[in-house]
């Protein structure tokens, strides 16, 4: 029997799919239609799970007539592998069982910015971005860079981008905090393994309707002209923007859009994120310094995973787990790795609930 309460899985989807087919009221509607979506994978999950678990109950009553040796082999097999797939299952259901984040169904701001290492910084932060944009593929996601700053020779020393999708925070949250290369660079003649880092944040994208909004009074919004690599001024127009939060010192900049007006939105829009995640920031370290004692802390500035070129490793430290087939996960596979970690995560959350 599984570990996991499948019965009571089916019979909540169960119970709010016939709360749906029963009400007319539009806001009621919407709310079910959510919890719905939400308990769907849950319950095609559970389904199965059940299935199997019908299927090895019946080959098992079988096994105790059957006499023929080939015969009890082979319903044996279905009963392992009915067995090794429901555990896989449960891996999976594990997932939806945590408790979710509130954010979680939000778009997020993505920030990537070249540490120690130069050129070869700016390569790696390309190639993560690269990495990020093909998972936003895979998943439906829209991935749009907003504004950026080219390395010299190629890749990015910083890029902001929006990803835009239901889900899209459930996916990106993992990745903030600093990412390590370990490799031989391009430009390294004598074949020596060089360190590189890139830090890359993560945050939930403040929309119009957010209930967080930013007092523009406090606010400070210079008007340049916009800047291509290198600093050279590509047009003679003032549309590039540079908002300013003047209590904390954070700024956003905004070239990308049309015309000024446009590039002022879309910079008050991602100024207005920074400010948030940073007052949430505050709030939980509050939190985390009130528990110290109780449950420890961890910085997530750290350092969060290391990519080991030379040894086809890619170790997350906070999980302490490593995955091989480093080109791979460069080109694409990132999704898979992320994908364990949501795992690794829920039954880390579970296990202390």
């Amino acid at each position: 029997m599984s570990q996991f309460p499948v019965n009571n899985i089916i019979d909540q989807y169960q119970e709010v799919n016939n709360k749906l087919l029963t009400t007319n009221d539009p806001k009621t509607l919407a709310t079910l239609g959510k919890q719905l979506k939400n308990l769907q994978v849950k319950n095609d999950l559970a389904l199965e799970i059940l299935k199997l678990e019908g299927e090895i109950s019946g080959n098992k009553e079988l096994l105790k007539d059957e006499n023929d040796t080939d015969l009890v082999e082979m319903l044996q097999d279905d009963i392992d592998n009915s067995t090794l797939r429901i555990k896989s299952l449960e891996e999976d259901l594990l997932t939806y069982l945590a408790p979710s984040d509130p954010r979680d169904s939000e778009n997020i701001l993505l920030e990537i910015r070249a540490g120690a290492g130069g050129d070869e910084s700016s390569l790696f932060a390309g190639e993560i971005l690269r990495s990020y944009n093909m998972m936003a593929g895979e998943l439906g996601f829209n991935f749009r860079i907003v504004d950026c700053n080219v390395g010299t020779v190629g890749g990015y020393k910083e890029a902001i981008i929006e990803v835009r999708g239901d889900g899209a925070y459930s996916w990106y949250k993992y990745e903030g905090g600093v990412h390590r290369v370990q490799r031989v660079p391009a430009t390294e003649k004598q074949g020596r393994v060089h360190t590189s880092t890139i830090s890359v944040a993560i945050m939930p994208l403040l929309e119009d309707n957010s209930e967080f909004k930013l007092d523009l009074s406090e606010v400070d919004i210079i008007a340049s002209t916009s800047q291509g690599a290198g600093g050279q001024s590509v047009n003679t127009t003032y549309s590039a923007i540079q908002a300013t939060h003047r209590p904390t010192g954070i700024k956003a900049q905004c070239q990308d859009e049309r015309n000024q007006q446009q590039n002022k939105v879309k910079a008050l829009q991602i100024l207005t994120s920074r400010v948030f995640d940073h007052y949430e920031q505050e709030r939980l370290a509050k939190e985390i310094q009130e528990r110290r004692d109780q449950v420890g802390s961890a910085d997530r500035s750290e350092k969060i995973r290391t990519y080991n070129f030379p040894q086809d490793r890619v170790t997350d430290h906070r999980y302490n787990n490593n995955w091989n087939q480093l080109p791979q996960i460069m080109n694409g596979g990132i999704y898979k790795v992320i994908q364990e970690i949501k795992k690794l995560e829920a039954k880390r959350v579970i296990g202390n609930l």
